[in-house]
């Protein structure tokens, strides 16, 4: 059959392959832009969670990095460490000494250098600098609450001359796997965008996570011979054999 004129196109309007392309390009433009809303909505950061929580609101209550109730910190290390046989438990201060002690504070807020002066008459003035890394993750938060962990990432986002604060928040429990116990995220929140409830989204962001961190080798078989690794009221449970 002779392919259709552009006038009898026009007069029996766009096919099914036409609408039902416009409706999946239409449907993937409006999850792609709610999604960038969501991640860029601010959270709410509290010092306790509401009782009465407000609908579509995420909230963010940061651990506790009191130095007088981590003192004992670095003597946990060290018999996590040494492979002894040992029951030891670990407190969110102690948890957030410890990362303190690791990785340095992120300069997440700092402002920009100025550019250096011009003057009207300067034809040959230079480009402007670049601004920075795009993405800068700060130094990880933790916070222990009714047998369940919460990891946190404050993390700046820099673009178009902006500075957008986002964080990050995991919450979760520990599992037995195959090369050891893994932590199991039953919630993650990326800004205000939920992204557990994306199939697959949620162990590729942790996956990313994981892979950049630098553990050191003496803890990373430390884990590998732990017999038990829960988290138990507000405290984070660690059993050598």
């Amino acid at each position: 059959m002779a392919s259709l004129s552009k006038t009898e196109r026009a007069l029996r309007g766009p096919g099914i392959f036409e609408i039902t392309l416009g409706v999946l390009l239409s449907i993937s433009l409006g999850v792609v832009l709610a999604s960038v809303y969501l991640i860029l909505k601010p959270v709410e950061t509290v010092k306790e969670l509401p009782k009465e929580p407000v609908l579509g609101a995420v909230y963010y209550v940061q651990g506790s990095s009191d130095t007088n109730k981590a003192r004992q910190w670095q003597r946990k290390r060290q018999m996590l460490s040494e492979g002894v046989t040992a029951d030891i438990s670990f407190s969110e201060e102690e948890l957030n000494a410890w990362i303190a002690s690791v990785v340095p504070q992120a300069a997440a807020t700092a402002k920009p250098k100025p550019k250096p002066a011009v003057k009207p008459d300067d034809k040959t003035a230079a480009a402007p600098a670049a601004s920075g890394p795009l993405v800068v993750v700060d130094r990880p938060n933790f916070r222990i609450r009714d047998n369940m962990l919460q990891v946190a990432l404050p993390t700046t986002i820099n673009a178009v001359g902006f500075s957008l604060p986002v964080i990050l928040q995991a919450r979760g429990h520990f599992d037995k796997g195959a090369g050891g116990f893994v932590f199991v995220e039953d919630e993650l929140y990326f800004g205000s965008f939920p992204a557990h409830r994306v199939p697959g989204l949620k162990d590729l962001i942790v996956a990313r996570l994981l892979a950049a961190q630098d553990i050191p080798g003496d803890l990373r078989t430390a884990w590998e011979k732990l017999i038990l690794v829960a988290v138990e009221g507000n405290a984070l449970r660690l059993s050598l054999p």
